[in-house]
């Protein structure tokens, strides 16, 4: 669902207070609101394991601190954006506030994938994050078990685009000796089962 609307982080503040939307998860996009749907199960399991073993990595080493699918940046005065995981550096963080959106751009922000999403929306919302302050972005594929990791580039309005292979490795400059093999993400204890599979 999309609100239509030029509306403010103010206005959008207001609109999530309202009883009908206490349950549910939004963001704001260029002024306009987005209604998030639920994850499914796979994207939302790899979305917690890559916060436990990067978190794992960012908390032992001081490093600064991750947040999950609820948390918001207000990323501009019109967009509220919300990452499946996302990293900011200690040295960037003065505090963390009791109530209210961050208000400061994530240096990683990660998607993980949902069947219901489509894919150049991921990709054009990575694009997103990198124009409005975001230093990295990943997106993780769990049909592929592949992921992108995008950057900036030095060529105006360009990005650069690194493809991890299945069995390749996620790094990143903004974490020094960071790697996370792609099958150890995807290493879940329990099989991926299809739709026709599960009872």
């Amino acid at each position: 669902m999309t609100v239509r609307g030029r509306l403010s982080v103010t206005d959008f503040e207001a609109f999530l207070k309202l009883p009908e939307n206490a349950h549910k998860r939004f963001e704001l996009h260029h002024g306009a609101i987005h209604e998030m749907s639920p994850s499914s199960e796979l994207p939302t399991v790899l979305a917690m394991r890559l916060a436990i073993l990067l978190g794992s990595y960012v908390y032992s080493a001081g490093l600064g601190i991750l947040t999950g699918a609820d948390s918001g940046f207000a990323l501009t005065p019109n967009d509220v954006l919300s990452p499946d995981v996302a990293f900011i550096r200690a040295e960037r963080l003065t505090g963390i506030r009791r109530r209210g959106f961050f208000q400061i751009a994530p240096d990683l922000a990660v998607e993980v994938v949902s069947p219901s999403d489509s894919i150049p929306t991921v990709q054009r919302k990575a694009a997103r994050y990198l124009a409005l302050g975001v230093r990295e972005v990943w997106i993780i594929y769990p049909d592929e078990q592949t992921a992108d990791i995008y950057c900036a580039s030095s060529v105006p309005d360009r990005l650069e685009v690194q493809q991890i292979a299945a069995d390749g490795v996620l790094t990143s400059d903004l974490l020094p000796d960071f790697r996370l093999p792609l099958q150890q993400l995807f290493a879940l204890g329990t099989p991926i089962l299809d739709n026709s599979e599960d009872s």
